[in-house]
């Protein structure tokens, strides 16, 4: 029998995106319902780096969530280069430093997928009783007007039929997204020819290099990394041409064979977990479709060079979510969500960028060592791509309105990531806006005075601050003489404006919100 139910946001699929996106919505009080057509949450870890810009998130929600993570990963400094040439052995250290990243986490820290999914579901589930419902496959979808109708199956009640009706639907299930192809989204599309990839999560016996880095190791026709994990043993990656999927070969033996060239004396241990998949480059032409949203790798796929898929993903989510949950709340006009994709799909560019520049310095096999450390050292670009892998660099200042009076204001421009800072009485910056709303933030000593125009008509979905007086805060965001930074839910700069000038600002969120 068919039930229909209606509900403001479905989402389908309870990965990365998923989770966070339940708990985006759940934390601002809005109904939805999350499904999965797995059994449970999944056990691998395909994704292990955590990167600055996402534990900045995870931090921003709630101190507890982003603890839990930090207390069980592994931070890393950066990544070793390992090189192989004719049987002689050369090493770069470190090839990509992570530590002059301007973030309280300038590392990588290496956590399993597993666990940050599972930490994210527990703060949501014991915070806002938000849950996923698995065992429940999308089957139909189809878009009438402003509402989504979606024909789901409970396969664990005998194949039970659903129709949901909602406002918005979100595909975040993933690379083979049924939504998008049932939708009929278009890509574009690349695939890393003659490259083949294998996981070995495992445990390894006199590793005596350096444990708080990430291990490039590279040859003409081969790739390795070595990372220490939480829990002991080590994840290895390979990508070859093909060669280490011989059938013949054990996961040990193929991945011992390219381990041997680059270290002496390490064996293996109990195996944890292998997997063998094929990578490519997929980016969706659009993100929305009426009132469908693709996110995460539903919208665009690349390289696990860098370590950012899971990141990028999250970062969607945590874009879309407040806006969301503010257009169905009734307090932002619907044009908010046209921000999302024309914020996101650059972004989803640059973390492409980033990653199949790296993909074709490490795993360009067969072209030779010496181009390919060329390439790398290239003057600016191991910055460039370190702050991209991180988020640090990630701003929407191309693709935000702008005002032309505050170009010349110092600090983080309109669209720029707001920093957090160290406050001289004890306390941070982000103290002020550890919660779901805007946050005005008022640069005047103390005193929240200049603010009161627009905190009187927007007050509902913004909170005023006025950090006291601070040496960092004004080297990071100029003198506190009045001037205001109106920051997003999500972190970002939205608006600023001089000392006592409250006209653009109202202008501004008139446009934006309902007050």
């Amino acid at each position: 029998m068919t039930e229909t139910r209606d509900v403001p946001v479905l989402i389908v699929g309870g990965g990365a995106v998923g989770c966070v996106l339940s708990m985006e919505l759940a934390r601002r009080g809005v109904e939805f319902r999350c499904i999965d057509r797995m059994p449970g949450p999944a056990a691998e870890s395909r994704a292990i780096a955590l990167h600055a810009r996402t534990i900045e998130l995870l931090e921003r929600v709630d101190t507890r969530l982003s603890r839990r993570c930090l207390d069980r990963a592994l931070p890393h400094k950066g990544y070793v280069m390992h090189f192989v040439r004719d049987g002689v052995r050369s090493e770069v250290r470190p090839g990509l430093d992570y530590t002059p990243v301007r973030s309280r986490y300038n590392c990588i820290m290496a956590h399993n997928q597993s666990e940050t999914e599972g930490f994210i579901r527990d703060f949501a589930r014991s915070e806002y009783g938000a849950a996923i419902e698995y065992d429940t496959r999308l089957v139909g979808l189809e878009q009438d007007g402003g509402e989504v109708r979606a024909r789901v199956v409970h396969t664990d009640r005998d194949d039970e039929e659903e129709t949901i009706r909602c406002r918005y639907l979100v595909a975040a299930d993933g690379i083979n997204s049924r939504v998008r192809q049932g939708l009929g989204f278009s890509l574009r599309e690349k695939d890393y020819k003659g490259s083949f990839f294998q996981n070995l999560d495992i445990f390894l016996n006199g590793f005596e290099d350096w444990t708080d880095h990430f291990h490039y190791c590279v040859g003409t026709d081969h790739f390795l990394m070595v990372a220490a994990l939480p829990g002991g043993h080590f994840r290895l990656l390979l990508s070859d041409r093909g060669e280490a999927d011989d059938p013949n070969l054990t996961p040990q033996q193929a991945f011992g064979r390219l381990l041997d060239q680059h270290y002496d004396g390490v064996t293996f241990g109990d195996v944890v977990w292998h997997s063998k998949w094929e990578t490519w480059e997929r980016l969706a032409d659009t993100f929305r479709q009426g009132n469908v949203f693709l996110a995460g790798d539903a919208a665009h796929v690349h390289s696990t060079t860098g370590g950012q898929g899971m990141n990028c993903c999250m970062q969607d989510a945590f874009n879309l979510g407040w806006k969301l949950a503010l257009v169905v709340k009734g307090q932002a006009r619907p044009a908010l969500l046209d921000t999302y994709e024309t914020e996101r799909r650059p972004v989803a560019e640059q973390v492409i960028w980033a990653a199949s520049s790296l993909h074709d310095i490490f795993m360009a096999h067969g072209k030779s060592i010496a181009a390919r450390e060329k390439a790398m050292f290239e003057p600016g670009y191991t910055e460039r791509v370190v702050n991209t892998c991180s988020g640090v660099a990630y701003t929407y200042r191309d693709y935000v309105e702008k005002v032309p009076e505050a170009d010349d204001m110092d600090g983080p421009a309109i669209g720029d990531r707001a920093p957090d800072v160290d406050l001289d009485g004890g306390g941070a910056l982000w103290d002020y806006s550890r919660h779901p709303d805007y946050t005005l933030l008022v640069m005047s000593g103390g005193e929240a005075a200049p603010a009161a125009p627009v905190s009187d008509r927007f007050g509902a979905v913004l909170r005023v601050a006025a950090p006291p007086p601070s040496e960092g805060l004004s080297a990071a965001y100029g003198p506190q003489d009045g001037r205001m930074y109106l920051v997003r839910p999500d972190g970002y700069v939205a608006f600023k404006s001089r000392a006592g000038v409250t006209g653009p600002l109202e202008a501004y969120l008139d446009d934006l919100l309902t007050p």
